[in-house]
């Protein structure tokens, strides 16, 4: 039984992680707070900054790039097309191990390793979803439309203001985000106004945003989503037949939560 309460308290992490930067919440609301945004800031003298901030997250659709996230909990590194549906990322999440996961089109794999392999039977091979059955094609806290989630976060801009060159600043409200209420209610009022700061490049494009997460829990300490080598080559390919295998549903369940 313990290993049973270990295993589901890890994979319920790694999906959604309650308080990541991962929002988890629908593509129709993430799509629809940028027309959101944009009619809050016509009236607000933060009009201009909003609108340069979600113009550059929205371009991280527009070509391929390497994705880093990292926080207290966790790291995660790896390549992603959004264009061409397709995202190969690796997360350590310390004692509990590694998650490989792979997105090639509709197909979404993951290969999990130390304690999560060995609590969801040692497996060695993919483990395969069907990516393209899901609720706006969304997987996990990687989409591969949304790597490292900060589009989603969108819906939750409170306000923003610049800071220097191409520099921004501002709060979020988290209850905005999808993220698990029950996570969340502990914070209170706090989780309403959460810091966060971004940068962009010379060419609009968001390259770095940072949460503060310590209003919600201090252990989260902050959290950072960098993009760089915009437009590098991303081959990818499904794993071969052999070495898949469907994934159990409560996994699937865990890994699509929100979606």
């Amino acid at each position: 039984m313990k290993t049973r309460r270990l295993a589901t308290t890890g994979v319920a992490l790694v999906a959604v992680l309650g308080l990541g930067l991962t929002g988890c919440g629908s593509q129709t609301g993430a799509d629809a707070s940028a027309d959101r945004g944009a009619a809050t800031a016509s009236a607000s003298p933060t009009a201009e900054p909003a609108a340069e901030l979600t113009a550059a997250i929205q371009r991280l659709n527009e070509q391929s790039m390497r994705v880093k996230v990292t926080s207290s909990l966790l790291t995660a590194s790896g390549v992603a097309d959004p264009p061409a549906r397709t995202l190969d990322v690796t997360m350590s999440l310390g004692e509990l191990g590694e998650v490989h996961s792979l997105v090639v089109g509709d197909d979404a794999y993951l290969k999990l390793s130390g304690m999560l392999g060995k609590q969801l039977g040692g497996s060695k091979k993919w483990l395969h979803m069907d990516a393209g059955k899901l609720s706006g094609g969304q997987f996990g806290f990687m989409p591969a439309d949304d790597p490292g989630g900060v589009k989603k976060l969108l819906s939750a801009v409170v306000d923003v203001r610049r800071t220097g060159d191409r520099a921004y600043a501002g709060t979020l409200d988290y209850t905005r985000t999808g993220a698990d209420p029950k996570s969340l209610a502990a914070a209170g009022d706090k989780a309403k106004a959460v810091p966060f700061t971004a940068t962009v490049d010379e060419r609009g494009r968001l390259t770095v945003f940072e949460v503060d997460m310590a209003p919600i829990n201090p252990m989260l300490g902050t959290m950072t989503a960098s993009y760089t080598d915009f437009g590098a080559p991303v081959r990818l390919s499904k794993p071969a037949a052999a070495d898949t295998e469907e994934a159990p549903a409560e996994l699937a369940r865990a890994f699509t939560r929100g979606s």
